[in-house]
């Protein structure tokens, strides 16, 4: 049993898992230093977990990698828990109540990669750069260790009505990430450059998620896209971004991967349907759809 005598201190990190990191809606505008603007990979999830407590939007919530984490209440809280199906002792979707040494366990992840936890309120860090984003790459907010303590913006314990114990989702919004639909392409500053029957490619055949993705891009696996431009001078880069490799092999630039390249862009998903793509599993298999 762990104590505090901050009645900020809320919960405690029993056990990371693969990844436990505090996440805001990142640091936008910064770019043209080289910041990656960071923030949730699934903003659709995190934003629920927010909107359920009834938190502005871009508060703080806990952003956890496929399984293995234990989060701990130091006092009692309302929290909401959204994401992926992480085989979690509590229900998703939905406000749970916790009390002091309640634990929410997470098992190994049924579907999805990103599982967010929100709090009444918020969490509170402390900011770099305006944004408590975590960010590793780059080195920006901090990794939550074994024992780390998380504050609320405020001890606003139980100040939500207790009829909101139970409030949930609508299903349409409770996304099953094992079956992503057609996501949403829009031709890049590139699009011109790559012969028909690359852009064909690219948006007829199924691709696969590369073990080498993370928060800075994904990397998908397939037939090689054919007769590619060459690499040409470094140019923005927005997060969706599709980057053609000399290899032929697409990579969806992320929230911590670079704001510059010089590969090829050859399009950029649809910001609406990104949630769909970060939340796919190493081996799982995407289609593009084009909308021009």
């Amino acid at each position: 049993m762990k104590t505090s005598a901050n009645p900020n201190d809320v919960c405690y990190v029993v056990d990371p898992g693969m990844g436990a990191h505090l996440q805001d809606l990142g640091r936008p505008g910064l770019s043209r230093f080289g910041v990656p603007r960071g923030g949730p990979m699934d903003p659709h999830a995190a934003g629920w977990a927010n909107q359920l407590l009834g938190n502005p939007p871009d508060s703080p919530v806990l952003e956890l990698l496929l399984q293995g984490a234990k989060i701990a209440a130091l006092r009692p809280v309302w929290a909401a828990v959204t994401g992926a199906r992480a085989n979690a002792n509590v229900p998703l979707w939905r406000v749970v109540r916790m009390d002091a040494d309640d634990m929410i366990t997470f098992g190994a992840s049924q579907s999805g990669v990103w599982t967010y936890i929100a709090i009444e309120g918020g969490f509170v860090d402390e900011p770099v750069l305006g944004s408590v984003a975590t960010s590793p790459r780059v080195r920006l907010g901090r990794s939550l260790r074994r024992g780390a303590v998380i504050r609320a913006a405020a001890d606003s314990r139980f100040s939500l009505p207790q009829g909101v114990a139970g409030r949930m989702a609508p299903s349409k919004e409770q996304r099953d990430y094992r079956n992503p639909p057609p996501l949403r392409v829009w031709p890049g500053p590139d699009w011109d450059a790559f012969p028909s029957t690359a852009r064909s490619a690219f948006l007829h055949q199924p691709w696969t998620i590369s073990s080498r993705s993370d928060r800075s891009g994904y990397r998908l696996e397939g037939k090689p896209l054919p007769s590619t431009p060459k690499p040409g001078l470094s140019e923005p880069v927005l997060i969706g971004t599709v980057q053609v490799p000399e290899d032929g092999r697409p990579i969806v630039t992320l929230n911590d991967g670079p704001t510059v390249g010089g590969y090829p862009r050859l399009a950029l998903v649809d910001q609406a349907d990104l949630p769909w793509l970060t939340q796919c599993r190493s081996g799982q298999t995407v289609r593009f759809q084009g909308t021009a």
